[in-house]
């Protein structure tokens, strides 16, 4: 005995066929008491395809920022300028890292100047030295005199050795403030266009407490296009595949490309978000990337692009529906219908849009297959309850 539960799936399972018979040309075939549902293997072509949306981006887009603090003093540059590498982006007020520069510069012309006096001294200290030994050693001098001259002589000696030191570490305090002047005036370090400007002139900037963006220069002239491909599709998709897109700006034109890189991680990992947790309900996602020249500057950073990913494409194939396909021990089979006649044939299938089945090996052009089958009673009863309700 059928429960209901069953029952209500094989009545809405059979509704669906009798649609399916009426909408799409499916022929019903009666054989005594059992009826079919079947359709014809036809010859054509079949797309696999994936769909995808994804939003574009720079490929090169630098944070340019400063490295020394102090009030932007003039800002050369406005949104939407093309800039060249090396262009000068915006002056910072540099008067105390000319202050710091001028200050090093002085300690080291004074260290040297006290090392030129050290030297000459350590010269004097020499000579009375070895004067003083040959001195000892003929006994015209005694031992405390020699030992007060080599104090002396080591004195003048360390004095040099200080000095030196002295002279090298200001020679770098020299080179860090000349540097740190050079870092006021802010420059390009690419070629490119200014899309963020987040300072105004006259604002003060702190490099201390934080590395402050004065601008940002992105290369426009290629963009990537990340793609969010589904968990479940994520299999389908590899580089080297055809891509068709458009912006929904411009959703006439169509741009093509391949598809350069698959992440190997998710999206949430890509952008640093992952914590290994992923909860039931959450869709999981993986980037793909396009990289499109953008020569008339039509693409712009943040837009919304649809894309078509062409996975497989079989042109004059042998094509069935894919609700014909059985499986049995790994093996796919379809039921053909022959002068009234069912029949089990194996068959060796390729690829699928979801609606059809490619079909390698098995089957041949006009053989009827068989999608579902009822007996004459079910298939009344059904067609009779469904114009009662004004169905048909």
């Amino acid at each position: 005995m059928i429960n209901k539960p069953m029952k209500k799936l094989k009545n809405f399972t059979i509704c669906v066929l009798i649609a399916v018979v009426f909408s799409s040309g499916v022929s019903l075939s009666k054989n005594n008491d059992i009826s079919y549902i079947t359709d014809s293997i036809k010859t054509g072509n079949i797309k696999v395809v994936v769909n995808a949306t994804g939003e574009v981006g720079a490929i090169n887009m630098v944070s340019v920022g400063a490295q020394v603090s102090g009030k932007i003093e003039k800002l050369y540059v406005e949104l939407g300028q093309k800039v060249k590498k090396g262009d000068i982006i915006a002056q910072i007020d540099s008067t105390t890292q000319e202050n710091e520069l001028a200050i090093n510069l002085a300690k080291l012309e004074s260290y040297k100047a006290q090392l030129e006096a050290a030297k000459t001294n350590l010269s004097v200290a020499t000579s009375q030295y070895e004067r003083e030994k040959k001195l000892y050693k003929s006994n015209a001098t005694s031992k405390e005199g020699l030992e007060n001259i080599k104090n002396e002589y080591a004195n003048a000696k360390s004095s040099v050795s200080d000095l030196k030191s002295m002279v090298k570490q200001t020679e770098i305090s020299v080179a860090t403030a000349r540097t740190n002047v050079g870092y006021t005036k802010i420059t390009s370090p690419i070629d490119g266009i200014v899309v963020s400007s987040p300072v105004k002139e006259g604002q003060t900037v702190n490099s201390v407490q934080s590395a402050p963006t004065i601008v940002q220069v992105a290369d426009l002239s290629q963009m990537e296009i990340l793609m969010e491909i589904s968990e479940g599709d994520i299999t389908k998709v590899k580089p080297g595949q055809r891509v068709t897109f458009n912006v929904l700006s411009n959703p006439n034109k169509q741009y093509e490309t391949t598809i350069k890189s698959v992440d190997p991680g998710l999206t949430t990992l890509t952008n640093g978000e992952y914590t290994g947790v992923v909860g039931s309900d959450g869709a999981i996602y993986y980037y793909s990337r396009l990289v499109v020249p953008n020569e008339d500057g039509n693409l712009r950073i943040g837009m919304t692009t649809q894309n078509i990913i062409y996975v497989s494409n079989a042109e004059n194939v042998l094509l069935a529906p894919i609700s014909a396909i059985g499986k049995e021990d790994n093996k796919s089979f379809v039921r053909t219908l022959e002068k009234g006649k069912e029949k089990k044939v194996e068959v060796k299938t390729g690829a699928s849009d979801n609606i059809n089945i490619e079909i390698k090996n098995g089957l041949k052009e006009g053989d009827i297959v068989i999608i579902s089958d009822m007996s004459a009673q079910e298939m009344d009863e059904n067609m009779s309850s469904r114009r009662r309700r004004g169905m048909f």
